[in-house]
């Protein structure tokens, strides 16, 4: 069985070979490590994606910085297209610096990214090309992460009370835009799409259900049909504490959940039990403490323990409960992916045939 037949058996609550294996994203230091190589291109990520056995790669779309500028502790930062400032430590890292639409005149007369510009999709053409077996998924984002990080959060989270009218637009403009973008990558070919739209932290959603279902909901719900009626599966992803916003989520049309992530409470085994046969689940090994400071063999009794819980009866994808950043082992990476490939599907009873494991 292909990794793309894999997966998208996965997505549709099938039961392929093996569970599938992805990650959203492995940071450059990491995929360096991996192929002992000296210098990053995305074609070596993707190369790395493929020998090291991941089913699917993400394909992403481009965003580009407006303006440079070197800040008062002396670092090179730029602010992008949606008024995020960014910043670059010394080690390369970029850093989210606030946001600079300031009021809604500036949001008025910002000039918005353009979807169409062919420049974008320069990393999801060579991705679509490259990856042959392996699946691809379109990243888009949602309606509310890159409003909240360009007006920056403490200030939108009062939009939604003191100017409710103007937090819509400014939602509704990006929703716009990312729907253009994966209409787009959907005519490229992609297999899937993930919105990546952040809606908690680790204790909790950033507001209320009852702002999320009043203001959100409608945008993030015209956003999945479209993905949807184009013939495409719609995985959300968001960190944190996402379980009150779950059932809103499934109301909103997704096929999957990435990252649930553990270190934010999530227990997996429950979200399966409560919600397996409405999602495909996506995650979640700990890559905060568990792939930073635990050890292989810690690593690899997480897998297992997730995949009992998560696994039984189809429909879960296993990756990290993020991303494979900088921080993470090498040994525990190569650890969870031989773990994971090590599972074979034989019957619904999985938890009893893991139990010799």
């Amino acid at each position: 069985m292909s990794s793309k037949e894999r997966v998208l058996i996965a997505l549709d609550h099938g039961i392929p070979d093996r569970v599938p294996i992805y990650d959203m994203g492995i940071d450059s230091p990491i995929v360096l490590k991996l192929m002992n190589a000296e210098v990053y291109s995305w074609e070596l990520a993707i190369e790395c994606y493929k020998k090291f056995g991941f089913d699917m790669v993400t394909a992403w779309p481009e965003t580009f910085p407006l303006n440079w500028f070197t800040d008062d502790k002396g670092r090179r930062g730029f602010i992008d297209e949606w008024g995020r400032k960014r910043v670059f430590t010394e080690d390369g890292t970029k850093w989210y610096a606030g946001g600079v639409i300031e009021s809604e005149e500036v949001f008025n007369s910002w000039s918005w990214p353009n979807p169409h510009l062919s420049e974008r999709y320069v990393d999801v053409e060579k991705t679509l090309k490259l990856a042959t077996e392996l699946a691809v998924i379109g990243f888009v984002g949602g309606p509310f992460e890159r409003a909240a990080l360009g007006r920056g959060h403490q200030f939108i989270l009062m939009d939604f009370f003191k100017n409710p009218s103007f937090v819509r637009r400014h939602m509704g403009k990006v929703m716009e835009y990312w729907i253009e973008v994966g209409k787009i990558e959907i005519d490229m070919g992609v297999d899937a799409v993930i919105i990546a739209d952040d809606y908690a932290h680790k204790s909790g959603p950033f507001f209320s259900p009852k702002i999320f279902e009043k203001h959100i909901l409608p945008l993030l719900k015209k956003e999945v049909r479209v993905f949807k009626k184009k013939g495409v599966k719609v995985i959300h992803h968001s960190d944190g504490y996402i379980i009150p916003l779950i059932p809103y989520l499934i109301e909103a049309g997704i096929d999957g959940l990435h990252s649930l992530e553990p270190s934010a409470g999530v227990n997996i085994g429950q979200v399966k039990k409560r919600y397996g046969d409405r999602l495909v689940l996506v995650g979640n090994i700990d890559c905060g403490s568990l792939l930073s400071f635990g050890k292989p063999e810690e690593v690899k009794r997480v897998v297992r323990e997730t995949i009992a819980e998560a696994a039984p009866g189809g429909g879960y994808i296993l990756s990290s409960s993020n991303s494979l950043h900088r921080g993470v082992k090498i040994e525990n990476v190569l650890a969870m992916i031989e773990e994971a490939k090590r599972f074979k599907y034989q019957d619904s009873a999985i938890k009893e045939d893991l139990k010799g494991w």
